[in-house]
């Protein structure tokens, strides 16, 4: 799949979840079976969150992933019993859709290593 057609699905998926989407909405972005990237976000929200789960990664992804910028400050979500990190989050303007489709790119590429004319299925739930 080229690129292009890949930022289309990423752009029109998370456009989809921010002005149709309900609390608890989400969408996941899958290249494999195991690497893939997530996005919460709703109508009611002024905010678009991408979360990539801790236990995912491997350790050198990890480290590529917290070289971009977006992931670089190291924030991201805690489990509410033990207080361990378990996620790492970047936060967009609900209106900040390019950004964020750019930022899906690069972790695929970047941080999963993926070639560059890897596949991408998507799961939107707007729940």
């Amino acid at each position: 799949m080229k690129k292009k057609e890949r930022l289309k699905i990423f752009k029109d998926n998370l456009r989809k979840l921010v002005k149709e989407g309900n609390e608890g909405s989400f969408v996941v972005f899958d290249a494999t079976a195991e690497k893939f990237v997530q996005f919460a976000g709703s109508k009611e929200e002024e905010l678009l969150i991408c979360d990539i789960p801790l236990q995912e990664l491997s350790k050198d992804e990890e480290k590529r992933l917290i070289e971009i910028e977006e992931f670089s400050g190291g924030e991201g979500s805690e489990d509410v019993k033990t207080g361990e990190q378990i996620s790492y989050q970047a936060i967009f303007d609900k209106g900040d859709i390019e950004r964020a489709a750019d930022l899906t790119e690069r972790i695929f590429i970047r941080v999963f290593g993926l070639p560059h004319d890897y596949d991408v299925s998507v799961a939107l739930n707007l729940e």
